[in-house]
C-alpha cells in the first residue's frame, strides 16, 4: 500500500501471504499487514500487526501521499478458493487506517471487480474517484466502473460498458495531465 517514516521507525503497509507459489498454490489469502522497523537502537526492531482480518489484495492509495503517512487505502476483496467459482477478486473495500473503519462494496455472485485505481479530484487525501473494471459472468462482458472513493459501499456512480471482457489482474494507473 505505502511506506513512510514515523520518527525513528520505518512503517510499511503491505499485503502478507503465508506463502507464495508453494504447495497450496498461488491463490492463498492475503491480508493487509503493517510492519514497523525500529532504527533507533544498535539493533533493528521489528513489529507486525494486521489492521484488518478481511481477505483482500491489490492495494491502492492516493499517490500524492506516496512515501508519507496515509489515512486511506482501497483494496480488491477476494473470495476463497473453495467458493463456488474458486478464488476470485470480488468487490472493493476502503479502509480508514486512522480509525480502522471499513467501507465495503459487495457486487454479489454474478459480478466481479478488479484492482481499484485512485483518481484525485480534490485537495485533501482521499478526495476523488476509484476506477475499476467489473466483469458480469452472466454476459461475459466488462465495464469500467467509477466509485466515489469516500463512499465505496454505495456502488458505482457510473459505468462505461465495454465490448469485451477485461481479464482479472489487469493492472492500471492514473496519471493526471499535469504529470505527463
Amino acid at each position: 500500500l505505502n511506506a513512510h517514516r514515523d520518527g525513528d521507525d520505518v512503517v510499511l503497509r503491505l499485503h502478507r501471504l503465508d506463502q507464495a507459489f508453494g504447495p497450496r498454490g498461488d491463490l492463498v489469502p492475503s491480508h493487509l499487514t503493517e510492519w514497523r522497523i525500529g532504527t533507533a537502537g544498535e539493533q533493528l526492531t521489528f513489529a507486525e500487526r494486521r489492521p484488518s482480518d478481511r481477505e483482500m489484495d491489490l492495494p491502492a492509495h492516493d499517490r500524492r501521499h506516496s512515501g508519507r503517512p496515509t489515512r486511506h487505502g482501497w483494496f480488491a476483496t477476494t473470495v476463497p478458493p473453495d467458493s463456488e467459482y474458486g478464488f476470485e477478486l470480488a468487490g472493493l473495500c476502503h479502509v480508514d487506517l486512522a480509525t480502522g473503519a471499513e467501507d465495503v462494496w459487495d457486487p454479489g455472485p454474478h459480478v466481479r471487480g478488479g484492482e481499484g485505481v485512485f483518481v484525485p479530484a480534490g485537495r485533501d487525501e482521499g478526495e476523488g474517484w476509484l476506477l475499476t473494471y467489473l466483469w458480469d459472468r452472466t454476459t461475459d462482458l466488462s465495464s469500467l466502473a467509477v466509485f466515489d472513493a469516500g463512499s465505496v459501499q454505495d456502488g458505482p456512480v457510473g459505468q462505461v460498458q465495454l465490448p469485451v471482457r477485461v481479464p482479472f489482474g489487469f493492472h492500471g494507473l492514473w496519471i493526471g495531465e499535469d504529470e505527463l
